[in-house]
């Protein structure tokens, strides 16, 4: 008994157990009976029965094992369990066609999986998701707020976000310490912003967020160099005094389009930088056992 414990610690699990939150989640969807819909970490099932009773149909992904050999073990009219790894999605055989999801994303790796959903708009292009309340706002908050950071970026140019309700922690088996909250992202066709190369935008906001509370000026020195920083402040028009908690989507893409033209601008991640998501300086989620 002690070993699957510890794994689900590890994975900062935490069970849905309140099935009039389920019931708001799949509404919030708005999703016709008979679609497919992806769940990520179905647990011990709570927000599957809902999504199965309204009529939809689920594969669902699961981590741990044990938990997707229950899951199976019920044998669910129109449940398909697909035993992996959420952030490994092109090696799942996943259904052909637009995939909504609906999920209570595990506090410790929901980020990383939002920014992986995102990257495939056809594919995914609706999102319920449930997150840590702190990372949900940071996802849809806008510049100038004390939560906008990179995630929010990178959820602006992809997606319409909205915070829909919260969560409290009263819901979950065991409580975590934190409350949560759902939201609803409208994935759009194309980006909203012109973005000529992704990879180098997302390390642009990442290197402008790496020091939130300093100007500009010296979150990209310390970035890229100051002769880099320099020159994408200079010839993006962009005050070198400002934060970059200032900035909106179009000042952001308009700085990654000059570093896109520069000579000077390095090829790859940076220093410990992570360019598969946007999961970094700003985002912290605090994992509960």
């Amino acid at each position: 008994m002690g070993e699957p414990r510890r794994r689900r610690h590890a994975l900062g699990q935490h069970f849905l157990v309140d099935r009039g939150i389920a019931g708001r989640t799949v509404a919030l969807a708005g999703l016709a009976a008979g679609t497919t819909v992806l769940e990520i970490g179905p647990g011990r099932g709570a927000l599957t029965e809902v999504l199965l009773a309204s009529g939809l149909r689920v594969v669902a992904i699961e981590l741990d094992d044990d938990l997707a050999g229950r899951l199976e073990a019920r044998a669910l009219p129109g449940l398909d369990v697909l035993r992996g790894d959420a952030l490994r999605l092109d090696d799942l055989p996943l259904p052909a066609g637009p995939l909504p999801v609906v999920a209570n994303l595990p506090y410790s790796t929901g980020t990383a999986i939002l920014s992986r959903l995102l990257r495939s708009p056809a594919r995914f292009p609706r999102l319920v998701l449930m997150l840590q309340k702190e990372v949900a706002q940071r996802v849809c908050a806008g510049p100038g707020s004390r939560s906008y950071g990179s995630l929010s970026v990178l959820v602006a140019l992809h997606a319409e976000a909205r915070l829909a309700f919260d969560v409290p922690p009263r819901c979950f088996a065991p409580p975590p310490k934190v409350d949560s909250a759902v939201v609803r992202l409208d994935v759009l066709v194309a980006p909203r912003a012109d973005v000529a190369d992704e990879v180098l935008f997302r390390r642009v906001v990442r290197g402008a967020f790496s020091q939130r509370r300093k100007t500009l000026r010296n979150s990209l020195r310390g970035a890229f160099g100051e002769p880099v920083a320099r020159l994408l402040l200079e010839r993006s028009g962009i005050d070198p005094g400002r934060r970059a908690e200032e900035l909106d989507l179009r000042e952001f893409a308009g700085l990654a389009r000059v570093a896109g033209a520069l000579a000077e601008f390095s090829p790859g991640p940076g220093p410990g930088a992570a360019v598969d998501d946007l999961a970094g300086e700003d985002v912290a989620p605090l994992v509960e056992g």
